[in-house]
């Protein structure tokens, strides 16, 4: 088992299976870890950090999730949460039983505001329906939840009614990511990868419809001198790579660059240096940042192109 630290929250991956086929999934390809005793993994989480997330793969895959949650509470986690792609939380007797489990808040994956364009990211018909009857039972076993989406080449222009539907479902926090060029979004990156120069600008619109809605909003991934006034919303992310014209920016230190695949493919012409923005992950309040930390990344990714 994978034990990480991501953005202050601590999380273990439990396996790798998925009943998905996300077309810009980044672990497409890694290999399946070595057997390892789970009390160790919960060990070692519980020195990085007081709060947890079980990810995957689909972590609702492992038949033992509701003990593994029950474990972690016991040894002194005070949130535990769970990302995933709703697909078995539609069962509110599940969802229920994870919440008695110990189970705080759920991480889901939610890719478009309707069946056609959520389905199509996630390769599987019918994902778009369970995730929304997924929110409707944690919202009833009073879990806390918050959604990242992914973006696109084949949602980016679709993203405008995401945040309407997640406020009216009552979640707590929304995030949009640009994709890394791993895994099965290098295989099919003509399909997946954006010009960002052409996504961004609808993405930072649809952020501000979210905050609009008192819906707190945040986007991940992207260049910072691509985001304006907006770059305020970046939340810190593991550095990529960086063109020559990013060595004089200011910003540099805080922004996580580029994919090298990207910067191969659409050359550095959208870059330039801007002045240093402040960090979403600046202090806001012990609530923000409560939200901020549920969302935890994807963990170990196949190697990026």
């Amino acid at each position: 088992m994978l034990v990480t630290p991501s953005r202050r929250r601590a999380t273990i991956r439990l396996l790798l299976a998925c009943d998905n086929r996300c077309v810009f999934c980044a672990q497409s390809g890694l290999q399946a870890d070595a057997p390892d005793g789970f009390a160790d993994s919960l060990e070692r989480a519980r020195g990085l950090s007081d709060e947890l997330t079980f990810v995957g793969g689909e972590p609702t895959l492992d038949p033992a999730l509701p003990e593994k949650i029950a474990m972690a509470r016991a040894r002194g986690f005070c949130r535990v949460g769970l990302q995933t792609n709703g697909s078995r939380l539609a069962d509110s007797g599940y969802t229920t039983a994870l919440a008695r489990a110990g189970l705080t808040d759920v991480h889901f994956s939610l890719h478009g505001s309707e069946a056609r364009v959520h389905d199509y990211h996630t390769g599987r018909p019918g994902s778009f329906a369970e995730i929304i009857a997924a929110m409707r039972a944690v919202r009833a076993s009073e879990l806390a939840f918050v959604a990242t989406t992914v973006l696109t080449r084949s949602n980016f222009r679709v993203m405008d009614d995401l945040p309407g539907l997640l406020a009216a479902r009552g979640a707590a926090g929304w995030l949009v990511s640009v994709p890394v060029t791993a895994g099965r979004a290098a295989t099919l990156r003509d399909r997946v990868v954006p010009r960002l120069g052409l996504a961004l600008p609808f993405a930072l619109r649809a952020l501000t419809r979210g905050l609009a809605l008192r819906l707190p909003s945040w986007l991940v991934g992207a260049p910072l001198c691509m985001l304006g006034p907006l770059a305020t919303l970046a939340l810190a992310d593991e550095s990529r790579v960086y063109a020559p014209v990013c060595d004089a920016c200011p910003a540099r230190p805080s922004c996580p660059g580029v994919d090298s695949a990207y910067l191969a493919r659409f050359g550095p012409g959208e870059l330039a240096p801007r002045p240093l923005p402040v960090p979403a992950s600046a202090e806001q309040g012990d609530a923000t940042s409560a939200i901020q930390r549920m969302f935890v990344g994807v963990g170990e990714r196949a190697p990026v192109e």
